[in-house]
């Protein structure tokens, strides 16, 4: 992570490499002192080909670069040879920063070019969120989730006509997995005999997934699809 040291020890989190070298190398501050350390992954067409390179930089200088083809820090100056002989000694660094080609590097890759591939479809479920009976007002929910890439559309069908009021929704938020969840909730008086549907589309899908509610809670779930998950293994 990126430090900013000066009065009252403020902290800042690690900017992304292209901005870090955009702002941070011709960036001064008066009377403090800046700190960098800054981790790349370097890769060609094949990455079995990694490098993994944990730069330190100090006052827009370049200290001690991590080079994984060594497996050691390389030293630029006086005080970059301090921290580079002290790094070096230290075991459990030089046992991390090597695990850190796996566990870092390749793992993060391997999930950038997977999700470069995969379309996950999505899976839904209507029901109501308080029970009520016909003729009293109710609300429904349509959720919809596990779906990527994440640009998706729901919307309500009464008897066939798409509901253009009383529908409100949350955003689409993300799950931590790489997949999404969305929901949406409709406003209504429940009638006996009316069908009330959800309608999904999204790009997994080759026509639009409708899901009907029916009083008891019937449910809905698509299919998954695995797409290219094992792209990263076969490249290994």
């Amino acid at each position: 992570q990126t430090i900013l040291w000066y009065p009252g020890m403020k902290y800042f989190t690690m900017q992304h490499k292209k901005l870090f070298r955009a702002n941070l190398f011709p960036f001064t501050l008066t009377g403090g002192y800046v700190y960098q350390m800054i981790a790349d992954c370097e890769y060609g067409d094949n990455i079995t080909d990694m490098v993994y390179l944990v730069k330190n930089v100090f006052n827009l200088k370049l200290l001690n670069i991590y080079d994984s083809r060594v497996g050691k820090y390389i030293s630029f100056g006086e005080l970059g040879m301090r921290n580079a002989a002290h790094y070096n000694n230290q075991s459990w660094k030089m046992k991390d920063r090597k695990a850190e080609v796996e566990t870092f590097c390749r793992y993060n890759v391997c999930s950038f070019f997977s999700m470069r591939y995969i379309i996950l479809p999505p899976n839904v479920r209507v029901h109501q969120t308080k029970p009520a009976d016909y003729g009293e007002q109710s609300v429904l929910e349509c959720s919809v989730w596990g779906f990527y890439p994440q640009e998706m559309r729901v919307s309500w069908l009464r008897d066939g006509e798409e509901v253009t009021t009383d529908v409100f929704s949350s955003e689409v938020l993300p799950n931590g997995d790489w997949s999404f969840q969305f929901h949406s909730y409709l406003e209504l008086t429940l009638k006996r005999g009316e069908r009330v549907i959800c309608r999904v589309e999204h790009s997994s899908l080759q026509e639009s997934l409708e899901v009907e509610w029916a009083k008891g809670g019937l449910t809905g779930v698509n299919v998954s699809v695995l797409g290219c998950l094992f792209l990263c293994v076969a490249l290994q």
